[in-house]
Protein backbone atom coordinates (compact mmCIF):
# COMPACT_ATOMS: atom_id res chain seq x y z
CA UNK A 1 0.00 0.00 0.00
CA UNK A 2 1.52 3.12 -0.93
CA UNK A 3 0.76 6.81 -0.24
CA UNK A 4 -0.68 9.09 -3.12
CA UNK A 5 0.25 12.70 -2.73
CA UNK A 6 -0.75 15.75 -4.81
CA UNK A 7 -0.18 19.58 -4.86
CA UNK A 8 -2.41 21.84 -6.40
CA UNK A 9 -3.58 26.08 -6.51
CA UNK A 10 -6.90 26.38 -5.35
CA UNK A 11 -7.70 30.27 -7.04
CA UNK A 12 -11.35 30.63 -4.96
CA UNK A 13 -9.26 30.83 -1.50
CA UNK A 14 -7.16 34.15 -1.94
CA UNK A 15 -5.85 33.73 1.97
CA UNK A 16 -4.69 29.88 1.56
CA UNK A 17 -4.69 28.92 -2.21
CA UNK A 18 -2.25 25.86 -1.61
CA UNK A 19 -3.59 23.15 -1.41
CA UNK A 20 -2.03 19.88 -0.56
CA UNK A 21 -4.15 16.34 -0.74
CA UNK A 22 -2.65 12.79 0.51
CA UNK A 23 -4.39 9.38 0.43
CA UNK A 24 -3.04 6.04 2.15
CA UNK A 25 -4.46 4.05 -0.75
CA UNK A 26 -7.26 2.13 -1.32
CA UNK A 27 -9.58 1.37 2.03
CA UNK A 28 -9.44 -2.43 2.81
CA UNK A 29 -13.29 -2.16 4.10
CA UNK A 30 -15.00 0.54 1.32
CA UNK A 31 -12.12 -0.63 -1.91
CA UNK A 32 -12.41 3.14 -2.25
CA UNK A 33 -9.51 5.80 -2.03
CA UNK A 34 -10.15 8.32 1.61
CA UNK A 35 -8.52 11.97 0.63
CA UNK A 36 -7.17 14.08 2.73
CA UNK A 37 -6.14 17.79 2.31
CA UNK A 38 -4.70 21.03 4.33
CA UNK A 39 -4.54 24.62 2.81
CA UNK A 40 -1.30 26.45 3.00
CA UNK A 41 -0.87 30.58 2.24
CA UNK A 42 2.73 29.90 0.57
CA UNK A 43 3.76 27.13 -2.12
CA UNK A 44 7.10 27.07 -0.65
CA UNK A 45 4.94 25.36 2.73
CA UNK A 46 2.92 23.60 0.69
CA UNK A 47 5.97 21.62 -1.24
CA UNK A 48 7.70 21.21 2.24
CA UNK A 49 4.72 19.51 3.39
CA UNK A 50 4.21 17.50 0.49
CA UNK A 51 7.61 16.23 0.39
CA UNK A 52 6.86 15.22 4.18
CA UNK A 53 4.10 13.39 3.52
CA UNK A 54 5.34 11.07 0.49
CA UNK A 55 8.35 9.96 3.02
CA UNK A 56 6.09 9.04 5.57
CA UNK A 57 4.80 5.98 5.49
CA UNK A 58 0.82 4.73 5.22
CA UNK A 59 -0.94 4.53 7.94
CA UNK A 60 -2.55 1.18 7.68
CA UNK A 61 -4.85 1.20 10.93
CA UNK A 62 -6.58 4.27 9.17
CA UNK A 63 -6.69 2.81 6.09
CA UNK A 64 -8.42 -0.40 7.21
CA UNK A 65 -10.92 1.77 9.73
CA UNK A 66 -12.18 4.55 7.29
CA UNK A 67 -11.72 7.93 8.96
CA UNK A 68 -15.25 10.31 9.91
CA UNK A 69 -15.30 11.98 7.63
CA UNK A 70 -15.47 16.20 7.07
CA UNK A 71 -18.76 17.48 9.39
CA UNK A 72 -20.62 20.16 7.81
CA UNK A 73 -19.34 22.37 10.08
CA UNK A 74 -15.73 21.53 9.04
CA UNK A 75 -17.06 22.04 5.71
CA UNK A 76 -18.78 25.14 6.36
CA UNK A 77 -16.25 26.80 7.95
CA UNK A 78 -14.21 25.84 4.78
CA UNK A 79 -16.21 26.81 2.31
CA UNK A 80 -16.54 30.35 3.70
CA UNK A 81 -12.81 30.62 3.76
CA UNK A 82 -13.14 31.05 0.45
CA UNK A 83 -14.88 33.37 -0.66
CA UNK A 84 -13.30 36.38 -0.91
CA UNK A 85 -15.83 39.24 0.30
CA UNK A 86 -14.44 41.94 -1.98
CA UNK A 87 -15.96 39.79 -4.50
CA UNK A 88 -19.69 40.09 -2.48
CA UNK A 89 -22.50 42.59 -2.19
CA UNK A 90 -23.72 42.71 1.41
CA UNK A 91 -26.57 41.00 -0.58
CA UNK A 92 -25.08 37.73 -0.76
CA UNK A 93 -22.90 38.01 1.93
CA UNK A 94 -26.05 38.15 4.38
CA UNK A 95 -27.62 35.50 1.94
CA UNK A 96 -24.64 33.40 2.94
CA UNK A 97 -24.47 33.74 6.54
CA UNK A 98 -28.42 33.06 6.55
CA UNK A 99 -28.38 29.62 4.58
CA UNK A 100 -25.07 28.77 7.41
CA UNK A 101 -27.48 29.59 9.70
CA UNK A 102 -30.30 27.77 8.56
CA UNK A 103 -28.36 24.52 8.05
CA UNK A 104 -26.31 24.41 11.00
CA UNK A 105 -29.77 24.74 12.86
CA UNK A 106 -31.26 22.20 11.10
CA UNK A 107 -28.38 18.93 10.81
CA UNK A 108 -26.25 20.07 13.59
CA UNK A 109 -22.48 21.13 13.29
CA UNK A 110 -21.38 17.17 13.54
CA UNK A 111 -23.88 15.62 10.58
CA UNK A 112 -21.39 14.16 8.45
CA UNK A 113 -21.66 15.78 5.03
CA UNK A 114 -22.34 11.93 4.01
CA UNK A 115 -25.18 11.60 5.85
CA UNK A 116 -27.11 13.91 4.46
CA UNK A 117 -28.72 12.52 1.82
CA UNK A 118 -31.56 13.68 -0.88
CA UNK A 119 -34.34 13.30 1.40
CA UNK A 120 -32.95 14.81 4.30
CA UNK A 121 -31.78 17.58 1.76
CA UNK A 122 -35.77 17.97 0.51
CA UNK A 123 -36.64 18.00 4.31
CA UNK A 124 -34.74 20.90 4.46
CA UNK A 125 -35.76 23.37 2.14
CA UNK A 126 -39.71 22.04 2.16
CA UNK A 127 -39.41 23.39 6.42
CA UNK A 128 -37.42 26.57 5.77
CA UNK A 129 -38.70 29.33 7.82
CA UNK A 130 -37.75 32.91 8.90
CA UNK A 131 -34.63 33.07 11.29
CA UNK A 132 -35.68 36.58 12.89
CA UNK A 133 -37.44 34.57 15.83
CA UNK A 134 -41.27 34.74 14.16
CA UNK A 135 -40.63 31.30 13.19
CA UNK A 136 -42.57 31.85 9.78
CA UNK A 137 -42.53 30.01 6.68
CA UNK A 138 -40.15 31.74 4.26
CA UNK A 139 -41.40 32.95 1.17
CA UNK A 140 -41.27 31.19 -2.65
CA UNK A 141 -38.90 33.81 -3.39
CA UNK A 142 -36.93 33.70 -0.45
CA UNK A 143 -36.71 29.87 -0.32
CA UNK A 144 -35.71 29.78 -4.12
CA UNK A 145 -32.80 31.84 -2.99
CA UNK A 146 -31.99 29.93 -0.56
CA UNK A 147 -32.07 26.59 -2.29
CA UNK A 148 -29.75 28.28 -4.96
CA UNK A 149 -27.36 28.96 -3.00
CA UNK A 150 -27.03 25.68 -0.80
CA UNK A 151 -26.76 24.08 -4.26
CA UNK A 152 -23.82 26.01 -4.84
CA UNK A 153 -22.58 24.88 -1.39
CA UNK A 154 -22.63 21.73 -2.14
CA UNK A 155 -21.28 21.54 -5.18
CA UNK A 156 -18.21 22.70 -4.00
CA UNK A 157 -18.20 19.79 -1.55
CA UNK A 158 -18.91 17.29 -4.36
CA UNK A 159 -16.03 19.14 -6.93
CA UNK A 160 -13.62 18.41 -3.54
CA UNK A 161 -14.56 15.40 -3.71
CA UNK A 162 -16.18 15.22 0.04
CA UNK A 163 -19.12 13.67 -0.73
CA UNK A 164 -20.36 11.38 -4.02
CA UNK A 165 -22.97 14.08 -5.48
CA UNK A 166 -24.80 16.84 -4.51
CA UNK A 167 -27.90 15.75 -2.12
CA UNK A 168 -29.59 19.17 -3.19
CA UNK A 169 -29.17 18.94 -7.11
CA UNK A 170 -32.20 17.19 -7.94
CA UNK A 171 -34.42 19.61 -5.65
CA UNK A 172 -36.99 21.59 -8.47
CA UNK A 173 -37.15 25.53 -7.49
CA UNK A 174 -40.47 26.31 -5.70
CA UNK A 175 -43.16 27.11 -7.61
CA UNK A 176 -42.93 31.36 -7.85
CA UNK A 177 -46.54 33.18 -7.40
CA UNK A 178 -47.27 35.75 -10.56
CA UNK A 179 -46.04 38.98 -9.74
CA UNK A 180 -47.93 41.39 -11.82
CA UNK A 181 -46.44 44.37 -12.64
CA UNK A 182 -48.30 47.66 -14.25
CA UNK A 183 -46.81 48.12 -17.70
CA UNK A 184 -46.22 52.02 -17.76
CA UNK A 185 -47.52 53.35 -21.09
CA UNK A 186 -45.97 56.61 -22.64
CA UNK A 187 -49.10 59.27 -21.68
CA UNK A 188 -49.50 57.94 -17.96
CA UNK A 189 -44.91 58.67 -18.24
CA UNK A 190 -46.26 61.82 -19.03
CA UNK A 191 -48.55 62.35 -17.01
CA UNK A 192 -46.44 61.35 -13.83
CA UNK A 193 -43.71 64.10 -15.13
CA UNK A 194 -45.89 66.58 -15.26
CA UNK A 195 -47.93 65.82 -12.22
CA UNK A 196 -49.01 68.67 -9.76
CA UNK A 197 -51.46 68.85 -6.29
CA UNK A 198 -52.07 72.08 -7.43
CA UNK A 199 -49.81 73.61 -5.28
CA UNK A 200 -46.71 72.01 -5.84
CA UNK A 201 -45.62 69.91 -9.23
CA UNK A 202 -42.96 66.94 -9.72
CA UNK A 203 -39.22 68.47 -9.10
CA UNK A 204 -36.65 68.49 -11.84
CA UNK A 205 -34.65 66.26 -9.99
CA UNK A 206 -37.43 63.67 -9.68
CA UNK A 207 -38.31 64.15 -13.68
CA UNK A 208 -34.50 63.65 -14.43
CA UNK A 209 -34.87 60.22 -11.82
CA UNK A 210 -38.19 59.06 -13.30
CA UNK A 211 -36.37 59.56 -16.97
CA UNK A 212 -33.05 57.91 -16.46
CA UNK A 213 -35.00 54.24 -15.21
CA UNK A 214 -37.81 54.78 -17.70
CA UNK A 215 -35.85 55.77 -20.77
CA UNK A 216 -32.28 54.38 -19.75
CA UNK A 217 -33.28 51.03 -18.17
CA UNK A 218 -31.21 52.06 -14.70
CA UNK A 219 -31.78 49.99 -11.63
CA UNK A 220 -32.40 52.58 -8.92
CA UNK A 221 -28.98 52.36 -7.18
CA UNK A 222 -27.42 52.89 -10.68
CA UNK A 223 -29.19 56.56 -11.45
CA UNK A 224 -28.95 57.76 -7.54
CA UNK A 225 -24.86 57.24 -7.98
CA UNK A 226 -24.55 59.46 -11.12
CA UNK A 227 -22.24 62.25 -11.53
CA UNK A 228 -22.18 64.57 -13.68
CA UNK A 229 -18.41 65.00 -14.66
CA UNK A 230 -17.83 60.72 -14.37
CA UNK A 231 -21.31 59.24 -15.83
CA UNK A 232 -22.92 61.70 -18.37
CA UNK A 233 -21.49 62.12 -21.59
CA UNK A 234 -22.29 65.21 -23.62
CA UNK A 235 -21.63 65.69 -27.74
CA UNK A 236 -22.21 69.23 -28.49
CA UNK A 237 -22.22 70.46 -32.35
CA UNK A 238 -19.35 72.24 -33.76
CA UNK A 239 -21.39 74.79 -35.25
CA UNK A 240 -24.10 75.89 -33.04
CA UNK A 241 -22.59 74.56 -29.68
CA UNK A 242 -26.28 72.66 -29.12
CA UNK A 243 -25.94 69.36 -27.53
CA UNK A 244 -26.99 66.45 -29.85
CA UNK A 245 -26.40 63.78 -28.30
CA UNK A 246 -25.78 61.58 -24.99
CA UNK A 247 -24.37 58.89 -23.28
CA UNK A 248 -24.82 57.65 -19.56
CA UNK A 249 -22.08 55.30 -18.46
CA UNK A 250 -22.26 52.72 -15.67
CA UNK A 251 -19.24 51.77 -14.25
CA UNK A 252 -17.31 50.81 -10.82
CA UNK A 253 -16.61 54.05 -8.51
CA UNK A 254 -14.19 53.03 -5.52
CA UNK A 255 -14.58 54.89 -2.33
CA UNK A 256 -12.94 57.81 -0.95
CA UNK A 257 -13.24 59.45 2.79
CA UNK A 258 -15.83 61.63 1.58
CA UNK A 259 -18.08 59.73 -0.79
CA UNK A 260 -18.91 56.14 -0.87
CA UNK A 261 -18.11 53.61 -3.45
CA UNK A 262 -20.46 51.95 -6.28
CA UNK A 263 -20.12 49.34 -7.07
CA UNK A 264 -22.01 47.79 -10.97
CA UNK A 265 -24.65 44.78 -10.33
CA UNK A 266 -23.66 41.49 -12.41
CA UNK A 267 -20.02 43.39 -12.90
CA UNK A 268 -21.51 44.23 -16.25
CA UNK A 269 -20.08 48.05 -16.90
CA UNK A 270 -22.08 49.57 -20.09
CA UNK A 271 -22.83 52.61 -21.60
CA UNK A 272 -26.21 53.65 -23.28
CA UNK A 273 -27.34 56.26 -25.08
CA UNK A 274 -29.64 58.83 -23.74
CA UNK A 275 -33.27 59.56 -25.92
CA UNK A 276 -33.76 62.42 -26.50
CA UNK A 277 -36.94 63.72 -24.02
CA UNK A 278 -34.56 62.39 -21.51
CA UNK A 279 -31.30 64.59 -22.49
CA UNK A 280 -33.45 67.82 -22.67
CA UNK A 281 -34.43 67.14 -18.99
CA UNK A 282 -30.66 66.39 -18.10
CA UNK A 283 -29.65 69.41 -20.13
CA UNK A 284 -32.55 71.79 -18.30
CA UNK A 285 -31.25 70.14 -14.90
CA UNK A 286 -27.58 70.34 -15.43
CA UNK A 287 -27.96 74.24 -16.53
CA UNK A 288 -29.84 74.73 -13.08
CA UNK A 289 -27.60 72.59 -11.01
CA UNK A 290 -24.49 75.03 -12.32
CA UNK A 291 -26.50 78.59 -11.56
CA UNK A 292 -27.93 77.26 -8.04
CA UNK A 293 -27.07 74.12 -6.72
CA UNK A 294 -23.58 72.89 -7.92
CA UNK A 295 -24.33 68.93 -6.76
CA UNK A 296 -21.86 67.07 -8.40
CA UNK A 297 -24.65 63.87 -8.43
CA UNK A 298 -27.60 64.21 -10.93
CA UNK A 299 -30.26 63.63 -9.18
CA UNK A 300 -28.97 64.49 -5.77
CA UNK A 301 -29.19 68.31 -4.50
CA UNK A 302 -27.09 69.58 -2.35
CA UNK A 303 -28.37 69.24 1.01
CA UNK A 304 -29.21 65.55 -0.34
CA UNK A 305 -25.59 65.40 -1.27
CA UNK A 306 -24.55 66.61 2.38
CA UNK A 307 -26.79 63.98 3.94
CA UNK A 308 -25.19 61.40 1.69
CA UNK A 309 -21.95 62.56 2.60
CA UNK A 310 -22.58 62.35 6.56
CA UNK A 311 -23.94 59.07 5.84
CA UNK A 312 -21.08 57.82 4.49
CA UNK A 313 -18.58 58.85 7.27
CA UNK A 314 -20.80 57.48 10.43
CA UNK A 315 -20.84 53.98 8.16
CA UNK A 316 -17.38 54.02 7.75
CA UNK A 317 -17.25 54.84 11.29
CA UNK A 318 -19.20 52.30 12.71
CA UNK A 319 -17.83 49.56 9.62
CA UNK A 320 -21.46 49.08 8.08
CA UNK A 321 -22.14 47.87 4.87
CA UNK A 322 -23.20 50.56 2.32
CA UNK A 323 -25.80 49.53 -0.60
CA UNK A 324 -26.33 51.80 -3.84
CA UNK A 325 -29.22 53.22 -2.69
CA UNK A 326 -28.52 54.28 -0.05
CA UNK A 327 -27.34 57.82 -1.50
CA UNK A 328 -30.83 59.28 -1.04
CA UNK A 329 -34.00 58.52 1.23
CA UNK A 330 -37.75 58.25 0.68
CA UNK A 331 -37.34 57.97 -3.14
CA UNK A 332 -39.95 55.52 -2.77
CA UNK A 333 -42.57 57.43 -0.86
CA UNK A 334 -42.06 60.17 -3.32
CA UNK A 335 -42.48 58.20 -5.88
CA UNK A 336 -45.86 57.03 -4.91
CA UNK A 337 -47.02 60.44 -4.03
CA UNK A 338 -45.87 61.77 -7.53
CA UNK A 339 -47.73 58.64 -9.19
CA UNK A 340 -50.78 59.77 -6.80
CA UNK A 341 -50.87 63.29 -8.31
CA UNK A 342 -50.56 61.59 -11.99
CA UNK A 343 -54.26 60.14 -11.11
CA UNK A 344 -52.66 56.58 -12.39
CA UNK A 345 -54.31 53.73 -11.10
CA UNK A 346 -51.88 50.64 -11.75
CA UNK A 347 -52.74 47.00 -12.54
CA UNK A 348 -50.29 45.44 -10.29
CA UNK A 349 -47.33 46.73 -8.75
CA UNK A 350 -45.85 49.99 -9.47
CA UNK A 351 -42.41 50.85 -8.04
CA UNK A 352 -39.45 52.78 -9.24
CA UNK A 353 -37.75 49.49 -10.50
CA UNK A 354 -41.12 48.75 -12.37
CA UNK A 355 -39.69 51.75 -14.84
CA UNK A 356 -36.77 50.47 -15.77
CA UNK A 357 -38.60 46.79 -16.47
CA UNK A 358 -41.47 49.04 -18.96
CA UNK A 359 -37.70 49.96 -20.37
CA UNK A 360 -36.66 46.48 -20.87
CA UNK A 361 -40.17 45.75 -22.25
CA UNK A 362 -39.96 47.90 -24.65
CA UNK A 363 -36.54 47.56 -25.74
CA UNK A 364 -37.43 43.75 -25.94
CA UNK A 365 -40.24 44.51 -28.40
CA UNK A 366 -38.99 46.72 -30.64
CA UNK A 367 -34.70 45.11 -30.70
CA UNK A 368 -35.13 41.41 -32.14
CA UNK A 369 -31.61 40.37 -30.72
CA UNK A 370 -31.93 39.39 -27.12
CA UNK A 371 -28.22 39.87 -27.02
CA UNK A 372 -28.25 43.54 -27.27
CA UNK A 373 -31.31 43.96 -24.90
CA UNK A 374 -29.18 41.99 -22.19
CA UNK A 375 -25.92 44.38 -22.53
CA UNK A 376 -28.37 47.52 -22.31
CA UNK A 377 -30.07 46.12 -19.32
CA UNK A 378 -27.19 44.94 -17.38
CA UNK A 379 -28.11 41.52 -16.83
CA UNK A 380 -25.39 38.79 -16.63
CA UNK A 381 -27.79 35.87 -17.47
CA UNK A 382 -29.59 35.94 -20.73
CA UNK A 383 -32.55 33.75 -19.39
CA UNK A 384 -33.36 36.99 -17.48
CA UNK A 385 -33.51 39.33 -20.26
CA UNK A 386 -35.69 36.36 -22.12
CA UNK A 387 -38.51 37.08 -19.77
CA UNK A 388 -39.54 40.68 -21.34
CA UNK A 389 -39.61 38.84 -24.69
CA UNK A 390 -42.74 37.16 -22.84
CA UNK A 391 -44.38 39.84 -21.17
CA UNK A 392 -48.17 40.57 -22.79
CA UNK A 393 -48.66 44.19 -22.26
CA UNK A 394 -52.08 45.76 -22.86
CA UNK A 395 -51.30 47.08 -25.81
CA UNK A 396 -50.32 44.06 -26.95
CA UNK A 397 -53.53 42.22 -26.20
CA UNK A 398 -55.56 44.90 -28.14
CA UNK A 399 -53.44 44.35 -30.88
CA UNK A 400 -54.12 40.80 -30.82
CA UNK A 401 -57.86 40.93 -30.57
CA UNK A 402 -57.42 43.21 -33.65
CA UNK A 403 -56.31 41.13 -35.42
CA UNK A 404 -58.71 38.00 -34.79
CA UNK A 405 -60.88 40.80 -36.28
CA UNK A 406 -59.38 41.08 -38.94
CA UNK A 407 -59.14 37.99 -39.84
CA UNK A 408 -62.90 37.07 -39.27
CA UNK A 409 -64.14 40.26 -41.55
CA UNK A 410 -61.64 39.29 -44.24
CA UNK A 411 -64.32 37.72 -46.33
CA UNK A 412 -67.75 38.86 -45.17
CA UNK A 413 -69.65 41.30 -44.50
CA UNK A 414 -69.65 42.81 -41.26
CA UNK A 415 -72.96 42.84 -40.25
CA UNK A 416 -73.73 39.05 -40.83
CA UNK A 417 -69.84 37.23 -40.21
CA UNK A 418 -72.02 34.97 -37.81
CA UNK A 419 -74.79 33.84 -40.01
Amino acid sequence: MSRRVKMCKDTRNQGRPWVVRWSNGTDLVTGKAKWFAKSFKYKVKARDFAAQKRAEPPDIAQAVEPPRGMTLGEFLRDWSGTRNNNDYRTGTRTLDGNTITRLIGHFGKETLLTDITPMEAAKFIATLTRIDGKDKPLSPWSRARTLRNVKTMFNVAAEWELIDKNPFGKIGRPKLPDSRWHYLMPDEFHALLTATNGKNSVPLRCKVLYALLYCCGLRLGEALNLRWDQNIKFIFDKGTEQVIEGTVCIDNRPATTTEPPFYVKDKESRKISIPRRCLDLLIDSKTYNEVTDQSPYVVLDQGQYQTMTAKWRQRRKSKKPWENRDMQNNTLAKFKRHVRWAKIRPEGSLSLHTLRKTCITNWANEINNPEVVRQLAGHADIKTTMQFYCTVTAEQRRKAAQAIDQLLTAGLAADNWYV
